[in-house]
C-alpha cells in the first residue's frame, strides 16, 4: 500500500524532518522548514489523512496552551519519501 501513497514535496519535506528528530512539535517544524506553521500544518493534515503521522497535545510546563507534537506512525515511520 505504501507505493500507492503520493506525497507532495513539501508533505515530504515535513515527514522527513519528523522522521530524522523523533517527535517535533509544529513551531519547531516551522521554524525549522522556514515555514508558516499554517503551511506546515496542512501538510501534517495531509500525512494524517495518509496514516502517517499524527497530532498529539501535550500540556508543557511553562506554555499557556498544550502543545501540538508530530508522532509518526508505524507506517510513517518506515515510508520512503
Amino acid at each position: 500500500m505504501a507505493d500507492a501513497i503520493k506525497l507532495t514535496e513539501k508533505s515530504a519535506e515535513v515527514l522527513n524532518y519528523a522522521k530524522a528528530n523523533g517527535k517535533v512539535s509544529v513551531s519547531e517544524l516551522s521554524e525549522a522548514l522556514g515555514r508558516a506553521s499554517r503551511s506546515v500544518n496542512a501538510n501534517i493534515t495531509d500525512l494524517t489523512k495518509k496514516g502517517l503521522a499524527m497530532r498529539v497535545k501535550e500540556d508543557v510546563e511553562g506554555e499557556d496552551k498544550p502543545v501540538t507534537y508530530v508522532v509518526l506512525t508505524d507506517e510513517g515511520a518506515a515510508f520512503e519519501a
